[in-house]
Formats: C-alpha cells, sequence, structure tokens
C-alpha cells in the first residue's frame, strides 16, 4: 500500500512530464524582461574636491560706506564687498559681492591751522564658503591742507584765522582697494544647484 506522500509524489512526477517544453526564444524574452526590470543604480556625483587658493593671490575690494576721520577712530571696522571674482581653475571660489572687512589703524583729525587730517586702514579679512580668509593690505587718505585758507583768514580776520580748520581724511564709498590672501588656504567650491 502507498502513503499518501509517495501518492502525491507519484502524481507531480507525472504532471510534470506531460508538460510541453518551453519554448527557447520565449525562455530567452522571459529571461531578458526580468534583467531588465531590475531597479537602474543610482548615480551619485562625487563631493567637489577642495582647491587651493595661494598665499599673495590678489582680491579687489569696493569699500561700501565712507570712512572718515570725522566720525571714525581708531578700531573702527568697516565693510567692503569683493569687486571681481577669484577664480581657480575656472571655478569661482569667491563670488563678486562677498562680504569682507576692513579696520581703522588710526585716524587724526583734522586741526586748527589749516592741519589736515590722515587716516590710514587694513583689510581684515573675506567671507567665502563660510570661511574667513585672512587678506593683508592697507590704505592711507589725507586731507587736503588749508594751509592757504589760514594765510587769508590770518590776514583778513587777524589771529582769529588761526582757527581755520584743515579737511578730513576719508576713504570714499565706492572706492576699490586690492588686497592679497595672507595663506594658502583650501576652499571647497559649492555644487552647482539641482545636483
Amino acid at each position: 500500500m502507498m502513503s499518501i506522500h509517495e501518492a502525491m509524489a507519484a502524481v507531480w512526477l507525472a504532471a510534470a512530464t506531460t508538460l510541453a517544453p518551453i519554448d527557447e526564444p520565449v525562455a530567452v524574452a522571459i529571461k531578458a524582461e526580468t534583467e531588465t526590470a531590475a531597479p537602474a543604480a543610482i548615480v551619485v556625483a562625487p563631493p567637489p574636491s577642495a582647491l587651493l587658493l595661494r598665499r599673495d593671490t590678489p582680491i579687489h575690494f569696493m569699500v561700501v560706506s565712507e570712512v572718515t576721520t570725522k566720525t571714525h577712530l581708531a578700531g573702527h571696522r568697516f565693510k567692503l564687498r569683493v569687486d571681481k571674482p577669484v577664480m581657480i581653475e575656472g571655478v569661482t571660489v569667491i563670488p563678486v559681492g562677498a562680504a569682507a572687512w576692513g579696520e581703522v589703524l588710526m585716524a587724526k583729525k583734522s586741526g586748527n591751522v589749516g592741519k589736515a587730517g590722515s587716516l590710514e586702514a587694513k583689510l581684515l579679512y573675506v567671507e567665502s564658503g563660510g570661511l574667513q580668509i585672512p587678506v593683508s593690505g592697507t590704505n592711507a587718505a589725507k586731507g587736503a591742507s588749508g594751509g592757504g585758507e589760514t594765510a587769508l583768514g590770518i590776514f583778513a580776520l587777524g589771529p582769529l584765522g588761526l582757527f581755520a580748520k584743515g579737511n578730513n581724511a576719508k576713504i570714499k564709498a565706492g572706492e576699490l582697494m586690492t588686497g592679497f590672501v595672507e595663506q594658502d588656504t583650501e576652499i571647497v567650491p559649492s555644487s552647482p544647484t539641482g545636483l
């Protein structure tokens, strides 16, 4: 007598031998369809590599607001903006409009007897890509002397002419300054939007 398991195995074997074999071209098409249905690999662009901004690379700046001995003292920080892009290997690493900062080193107001004011300022750093890149460069300004006006004042007003003041020194808004990168700095350029 046959067990239930043996009977089922015999039925399955009989059914398998009576089925028609699959045609070879149909089998190839089924195989190709299952291979192309696999999800495509997602290509991720590698992160941009760092570029080296070399020491002494020139950077061109424009003063944003006037700095004058009339209202500013030593230690006053003033804002500049990058006036021309800084590029490395065709990639902009510091764009036009990037913020930069300078500081007044010395400010002497104009004085009596036509003494002109004088001003000296230095560049501090430029901001780009989350970095503060140190830059060097100075600018000095001197007001126009009032010596001629003082002499005329003394001639016309006597001793009161000695109180004629010279002009204050100023670095005007829109004035251009050039600074230089103080040390080699690695900058990772920002990836283009949409990637």
